[in-house]
């Protein structure tokens, strides 16, 4: 089955084309779905379906699966043919033919053959275009609202999306000039099979478009490739090795693992964020937190857990202290792993306490056992400290009486507080 492209160009899978009249097939089965086409090859092909052109005759492009080479010839053949620039010839490609899985390598080719540098920086190595993925979320949002001495892109869904491939991003980088990606984007529900899943899709075609354009990646990962310890206090840091249990932290393993790959075979520029878990406004995250509010701000009883450790502990970290650490990571232009968080390590049951003293509720706090190990994990953030010149500045009664504050602001009804905050 042929897809035209335009009255005079289509792309099909070898095997499935349907002889018709006056069509010339132009056969890139030879050239490779990867890395490593040459651009003469790429240049030999273009020219040979332009001559077909130039002589009133119509072109097939084929390879073996009408997705990737013939689509990235076919947008060298209408930037040559038409006289178009080579981004605006593969966009249109990509609409015709329904194809957005064509390989950034392949393209790479098509573009230097053409004529066209790969990626050409307007701007001083001190000065930064950022690029964020996942801009729209909790944490995106917060960056983005602190990055204002930079050139700050946060792209749609809807201009690039992740899932389908890495062209829509690679022209957005190449066209934007950017230096620096931030890869916040995550599946919107992040801890079931699937997940895992999309989340190393969403990776590999971030880290594709990077090492393509020479740009560096920066990475938000997680305390949780950590969570498989079974200890009742135990401080990570970033040599401790390590240790996922769980879908959701087994994700972020397997992530770091990638980039890890990427570096070591690609050269790739990156800097790895892990951080213990975040708590603010504007976000729901922790649940147990916003359980325990709820809970408390009715009167009814506060139910935590008790594993066969004891109480679970957890290094609890305010967005605007992990946003600060963001943005000095970016600025400082620092690379490897770094760890975060509030070095702090309060079991559940005591912010059950903190946020039944500061409402002045009337809820019994209980527990409830599970037959399972708690990992009680606190980060050690040395190395950030020292890296990043950063100290994470809110404790955790000015961070939920912050929560408090902003659940005042949403609801319109006024929570008692007992607890003030310090001078």
């Amino acid at each position: 089955m042929i897809k035209w492209i335009s009255d005079y160009l289509g792309t099909a899978s070898h095997d499935r084309i349907v002889e018709e009249p006056n069509v010339r097939i132009v056969d890139v089965r030879d050239m490779v779905d990867k890395p490593g086409n040459l651009p003469a090859t790429a240049l030999e092909k273009i020219n040979e379906a332009v001559a077909y052109l130039k002589l009133g005759e119509r072109v097939v492009v084929c390879c073996d699966y009408g997705i990737s080479r013939s689509n990235a010839i076919a947008a060298g053949i209408v930037s040559r043919y038409e006289g178009v620039a080579f981004n605006e010839a593969v966009r249109k490609v990509m609409e015709a033919a329904g194809q957005k899985e064509i390989k950034i390598e392949v393209l790479a080719a098509v573009r230097e053959a053409l004529g066209e540098d790969r990626k050409t920086r307007n701007h001083e190595p001190s000065e930064k275009r950022i690029l964020i993925t996942g801009g729209s979320g909790f944490i995106g949002k917060a960056l983005v609202g602190r990055l204002t001495e930079q050139e700050v892109y946060v792209p749609k869904r809807d201009e690039i999306d992740l899932v389908n491939g890495a062209v829509e991003l690679d022209l957005c980088i190449k066209e934007r000039n950017i230096s620096h990606l931030v890869h916040l984007a995550n599946p919107r529900v992040y801890t079931s099979s699937r997940a895992m899943g999309d989340s190393l899709v969403l990776l590999e075609n971030v880290l594709i478009a990077c090492r393509q354009n020479k740009i560096k990646l920066i990475y938000l990962s997680s305390w949780e490739v950590f969570s498989g310890y079974r200890a009742n206090s135990l401080s990570a840091g970033v040599a401790l090795p390590r240790l996922p249990k769980g879908v959701y932290g087994e994700t972020k393993y397997l992530c770091e693992l990638l980039i890890e790959q990427h570096h070591l075979q690609y050269d790739l520029e990156y800097a790895l964020l892990r951080s213990s878990p975040v708590y603010g406004v504007d976000s729901d995250k922790p649940k147990f937190i916003f359980n325990f509010i709820n809970k408390a701000l009715c009167n009814e009883d506060i139910i935590t857990h008790r594993y066969l450790n004891g109480l679970p502990k957890m290094d609890l970290l305010f967005i605007d202290d992990l946003v600060a650490a963001l943005m000095s990571m970016i600025e400082r232009n620092v690379g490897g792993a770094l760890n975060v968080g509030s070095g702090n390590a309060v079991s559940t049951a005591e912010v059950a306490r903190l946020i039944v003293e500061m409402i002045g509720s009337n809820s019994a706090i209980r527990h409830r056992d599970v037959g399972e190990y708690a990992p009680n994990i606190v980060m050690d953030c040395s190395r950030a400290s020292a890296a990043l010149d950063w100290q994470p500045a809110v404790d955790l009664k000015e961070g939920l009486g912050k929560l408090l504050a902003g659940k005042n602001a949403a609801t319109g009804s006024p929570v008692a507080m007992r607890h003030r905050r310090r001078d």
